[in-house]
Parts: structure tokens; sequence; C-alpha cells
């Protein structure tokens, strides 16, 4: 006589057990916080860009207060992973070490400032930032190597890593000049695809804050 086979659709209707588990509640609670975050950032977006447009009427330059919160979020990203190494030293040499990355972003985010000292001097910092990074997180040795993994196990950093890749790389071949010049022909307008490019960005870039963030929480908690 063969077996009927069950499915995980028929275990939960002959459990008899009528209540929502504590764990279920916990899951259910942080996926709804998500969702609101993801919302809010999104809103911040939309904000943002209508208010220097809109309000401002600037272009989204170094002043905007788009490119503002980008540089916003880099610098609480670049807290989050430093806090963590100074909290936990069990990951603080890849903690350092992606803080220290996050750190270069923002040093080349700030380059039209520090254009005034001379051209292109945000590059000085970025490479002893970069360099000082590095070696230690090169002292550590293989060790490093398993703290990064212990960090990147946390789910915030599957938002952040996706986040990241969103920045570094949709956003760069999404915002080529010869692209757009394709689609709006005589009528290319460079406000029109900066104003795309900058959204994308300013979204990655918050999205990589709140993945930094969940990850520092959820590593000291524990």
């Amino acid at each position: 006589m063969v077996k009927p086979q069950t499915s995980i659709y028929t275990d939960l209707t002959m459990d008899k057990q009528d209540e929502i588990t504590p764990r279920t509640k916990r899951i259910i609670y942080r996926q709804s916080l998500n969702i609101l975050c993801v919302l809010a950032i999104s809103l911040l977006v939309i904000i943002s860009l209508r208010v220097d447009v809109l309000i401002l009427h600037r272009d989204l330059g170094e002043t905007s207060l788009t490119e503002t919160l980008q540089a916003i979020m880099l610098l609480a990203t670049t807290y989050n992973f430093f806090s963590l190494a100074q909290k936990i030293k069990q990951v603080r040499h890849a903690a350092i070490l992606i803080g220290g990355f996050f750190l270069v972003l923002f040093i080349r985010e700030m380059d039209v400032w520090l254009d005034v000292v001379a051209h292109g001097s945000w590059v000085i910092p970025a490479i002893i930032v970069a360099i000082s990074a590095c070696f230690y997180a090169y002292r550590g040795g293989k060790n490093t190597v398993n703290e990064m993994a212990t960090i990147l196990a946390k789910p915030g950093m599957v938002m952040l890593v996706c986040a990241t890749v969103l920045l570094l790389v949709f956003s760069r071949l999404y915002g080529m000049s010869s692209f757009w010049e394709h689609v709006m022909q005589d009528n290319y307008l460079r406000g029109v695809k900066n104003i795309s490019e900058e959204a994308i960005e300013l979204l990655s870039y918050s999205l990589i804050a709140l993945g930094a963030f969940k990850t520092k929480y959820s590593m000291i908690r524990h």
C-alpha cells in the first residue's frame, strides 16, 4: 500500500496548536521593521531630490541636500564599523578593513572640498586610509578572514553587499553619458541624467548605512 504524500501545508493543517509562537512574532516584527525602514529611505530620496530641484532650485552638486545626505550615510556606515571594531575585539581587523573602505569612499565624495588645497588632493588621504586599513587587516593574518566571515554571516550584510554592488556597478553603468545622449538625442540634458544617477546613489548609500547599523546592532546584542 502506497503511503500518501504529505507536504508542509498538510502538516500545518494537521497541527493542533492554534497559537502564534514567539518565534513567529519576532520574524514578523523584524520583517515589518525592514519594510518600514526601506520605505522611509525611499521617501527620503524622493524628498531630497524635490527639495533640491523644486525648492532650492539647485543642480545636484556638492552643496546640494542630496550630496550632503550621501556623505552623512557614508559617515554613519564608517562609524558603525569602527565602533564595532572597538566594542567587539573578536572581529576588530575585519571591521576596520570594512570601515576603511567606506571611509575612502567618503573621502572621494569630498573631493570638491579637498580640491581647494590642490586639484586631486583627495587621493593622498584616501591612499593613507586604504594602506592603513589593509596593513592592520594583514596583521590579523588568517584570523581576519575568519572575522570577515563572521561579519558577513549577519543578515544586515546581505543588504549592505547588495547595495554596494548597486552603487559601484549599476549606478555607474546606468549613469553613462553615452547612454543618456542616445536616449534623449537632441534633447539631451545633463541635469536629467544627474538627477537619475544621484537618486540611485543616495538610495544605495542609505541601504548601506542601514545594513551597517543592523550588522553592528545584531553583533553587539548577541
